[in-house]
């Protein structure tokens, strides 16, 4: 679907988009509509928009240098734009345009626009499908594309992100009338079960085909009830809030483009932001995990510039708060397995169940007479009790797995007789665990 040019009024040096963008979005939309000869020959060979958008990448660019002889040119433009039809040296006006009546003949789907924003590089103009860049100019990235729509005052990280493209993307979602949209497969679904079929085309019961289509249904109807009738009340409406699941996907975004200059970086991308997801609903980052995670915090943190201060305090304030949730959920793991690893070791049908308060006696004393005192007579305790050096052997390397150790503790004990076992260490144990 085109719909009208991105407002530009934030860009008073840009090309006005209420006339030039928009001169040119009715042109293409009256060649879709036509079905131009041309326009479809051109089109003819791609099966997909993205095997569109790469062969308009490809092109070589040639500017508009204002020449009058140079080709056609919009009149609405200030100064005029040359526009020409799938050119073989388009600049950015000319490749938007290629791709906003090529793309909508090939799927006419998503909502598109066109759009002008100020880049490092000088004033761009650029695509949009439902609200997000379509990257024709290899010069330009994904992300500082949307962080230009975001500073014009276009696009805001979440809900401000173009209310209107959102209203239309739902509408087409949901479907204009009961053969269009999830309304038409709730229809179809429907009217599948009255003729006696139990099963959907995809193998599924045909009352859990009706329920999911019910369900999806009312929560598209929904967020198009939150959205505002008037897209222009909430632009620029204050400052953008995100919860924490819409911080750690606008961060994840942000490291998935860079991501893929790395060698398996996309993977590492990927494996980074799973692991931040889980942080989220209390599961500890594993240490496996921790190098694609500050992988994916460093991308974005970098890429989070292209929004301004703005953007990076967004970034390192979650970096900060996956470090705590991190260390909240790992010591929630440690406290659920701590005390009942301490209260019983189960061998077989045998539970051994040792006087804490006693242990934690010993072990105040033990780190006042010293720590090879202090282990001797622990082990031997231990031993009264029925943990054996060999069950501490055990134990030793159960912990090893986990990255843990009893540490001395799992030595093995002196030989009785031999000159070890005469040791002021050794004996001085002897003595602590009778008197305890």
């Amino acid at each position: 679907m085109i719909a009208a040019p991105h407002n530009s009024q934030t860009l008073p040096e840009a090309l006005d988009d209420d006339l030039c963008l928009g001169a040119i979005t009715e042109q293409a939309a009256q060649l879709v509509a036509a079905e131009d000869p041309e326009l479809v020959a051109a089109v003819a060979p791609f099966e997909s928009t993205a095997e569109l958008a790469a062969a308009i990448r490809a092109k070589p660019q040639r500017d508009d240098e204002g020449l009058p002889y140079d080709g056609p040119k919009v009149q609405a433009c200030r100064p005029a734009q040359r526009l020409r039809l799938f050119a073989e040296d388009s600049n950015c006006v000319e490749r938007s345009f290629d791709y906003l009546a090529g793309a909508e003949l090939l799927d006419p789907g998503p909502v598109r626009r066109l759009a002008t924003v100020q880049t490092s590089n000088g004033l761009h103009v650029f695509p949009t499908e439902d609200g997000e860049p379509v990257i024709l100019d290899p010069h330009v990235s994904r992300n500082a594309l949307r962080a230009a729509l975001f500073r014009a005052g276009r696009n805001a990280l979440r809900n401000v992100a173009d209310v209107a493209t959102r209203r239309l993307r739902l509408e087409r979602l949901i479907g204009t009338d009961e053969t269009k949209g999830v309304r038409g497969d709730l229809a179809r679904a429907r009217a599948a079960k009255e003729r006696g079929w139990t099963t959907w085309h995809d193998g599924k019961p045909i009352d859990d085909a009706i329920a999911t289509y019910e369900r999806a249904l009312a929560t598209y109807q929904a967020r198009l009830d939150e959205l505002p009738r008037n897209a222009g009340r909430v632009r620029n409406s204050g400052p953008v809030t995100l919860t924490p699941s819409e911080a750690v996907e606008w961060i994840a975004q942000l490291a998935e483009e860079p991501a893929l200059r790395f060698k398996n970086g996309a993977r590492r991308a990927r494996n980074g932001a799973q692991a931040i997801r889980g942080v989220l609903v209390g599961r500890p980052i594993c240490v496996a995990d921790v190098r694609d995670v500050a992988f994916v915090l460093a991308l974005a943190d970098r890429e989070a510039r292209h929004w301004g201060p703005a953007g990076q305090r967004v970034v390192r304030t979650c970096a900060h708060a996956i470090d705590k949730l991190d260390q909240a959920a790992a010591q929630q793991w440690i406290d659920e397995r701590a005390p009942r690893n301490a209260a019983e070791l189960r061998i077989g049908g045998t539970s051994i169940r040792p006087n804490i308060p006693l242990i934690a006696a010993l072990g105040r004393i033990t780190g006042r007479l010293g720590t090879r005192v202090g282990i001797e007579a622990l082990r031997l305790k231990l031993a009264t009790m029925g943990v054996t050096p060999p069950i501490l052997n055990t134990i030793e390397q159960e912990l090893q797995r986990e990255g843990l150790s009893l540490g001395p503790l799992a030595a093995p004990p002196a030989m009785p007789g031999t000159l070890r076992a005469l040791t002021p260490e050794v004996l001085a144990g002897h003595y602590l665990a009778r008197k305890l």
